[in-house]
């Protein structure tokens, strides 16, 4: 299939929380960079929604869920295709489960955050891996992981050169995600998580990750099986059902353009690309192309399977399970695919 590749990004703040624009200026700032959909999350409200904010603003389709949390403000949950806010009083398996029953999309939010409780800048993970019913993980936050290398030493290089840090998502939740999904789908996004905060070191004033740094930093890219729709209802679906069916890749835009990256598993029978399922036959192979010259790495069951540096690789599938592709430019993580199964 013919797949329609459109870009975002996900987890976006504004002023109805803890962001520093408005969605309007938001989304003006995501047209001027290119994007073709935006996901707001702000913290436990969906005033944007009820004030009629999501829809088109020109050629950017603005979205907008919210971001739920425990009483200790931790377990963040990303919650879209709800019209209201759940009570602040339920856990996390307890709000996990009730939006998952009223049929909305639900996403662990920086689930590995690791700066600890009690630091500088305490970190918000997720602490309850039973939980039944989510959809999706945030494989790569862009806030978590800068938040996570910043120290005294290094705060001002830091904030003056915010993207250049950015290494890749964790090999923990790499791990757990890939776990995860030998026994059912979960969808893994990138997350911008973005805010526009003041920072303060001594004389120094900056806004950490202007919306603008950070919309050419972590993005999303969707698969459609139809060009997006400019019918609100219509679009809403095309995004949603693609996240829920894995048809995602994540890239850094610092390190490239990578809307052209394809990965597909086919055999003489037929094909499946990203998010899809193929059974095993003595032919099948792995297909990956990318736009620029990277180190593509396919990943099978959470194991390193092979890899070569180029632009394109093939490799023979001999085994069912789940496989997805990593590219690297140097060192840093670059393109970071969803899920292909491959079953007997």
């Amino acid at each position: 299939m013919d797949y329609k590749i459109i870009t975002g990004v996900v987890h976006v703040h504004t002023l109805d929380s803890d962001g520093t624009k408005t969605h309007e200026e938001v989304a003006a700032i995501a047209g001027e960079v290119g994007l073709d959909f935006i996901l707001f999350a702000d913290h436990m409200t969906l005033q944007g929604l009820d004030e009629g904010k999501e829809g088109f603003y020109g050629d950017v389709l603005a979205l907008i869920g919210y971001e739920h949390n425990d009483h200790d403000d931790c377990n963040h949950y990303l919650i879209y295709e709800n019209d209201k806010v759940l009570p602040a009083s339920m856990t996390a398996a307890e709000y996990v489960a009730a939006a998952s029953q009223a049929g909305a999309l639900g996403i662990m939010a920086h689930p590995d955050e690791m700066r600890g409780r009690d630091a500088r800048f305490r970190s918000y993970p997720w602490t309850d891996w039973n939980v039944e019913g989510f959809n999706g993980m945030e494989i790569w936050n862009q806030m978590s992981e800068w938040m996570e290398g910043l120290k005294f030493y290094n705060q001002i290089l830091m904030v003056l050169s915010p993207r250049k840090w950015l290494q890749s998502p964790t090999s923990r939740v790499r791990r757990k995600w890939d776990d995860i999904n030998t026994r059912r789908k979960v969808v893994g996004i990138a997350s911008v998580d973005a805010h526009g905060f003041l920072y303060r070191a001594g004389p120094l004033r900056l806004t950490i990750f202007p919306y603008k740094v950070q919309f050419k930093t972590l993005r999303s890219h969707l698969m459609l099986t139809e060009p997006l729709s400019r019918d609100l209802e219509t679009a809403k679906k095309q995004i949603y059902d693609a996240i829920r069916d894995c048809r995602v890749f994540m890239s850094n835009y610092r390190w490239g353009e990578a809307k052209n990256f394809r990965f597909e598993i086919g055999n003489a029978s037929t094909s499946a690309a990203i998010g899809g399922e193929i059974t095993l036959e003595e032919d099948t192979k792995a297909i990956v192309t990318i736009p620029l010259v990277g180190r593509i790495r396919l990943i099978g069951n959470g194991k390193l399977m092979a890899e070569k540096k180029g632009k394109s690789f093939e490799h023979i599938i001999t085994q069912p399970g789940v496989y997805r592709v990593e590219v690297y430019r140097g060192k840093k993580g670059w393109i970071f695919s969803n899920h292909i199964r491959v079953v007997e």
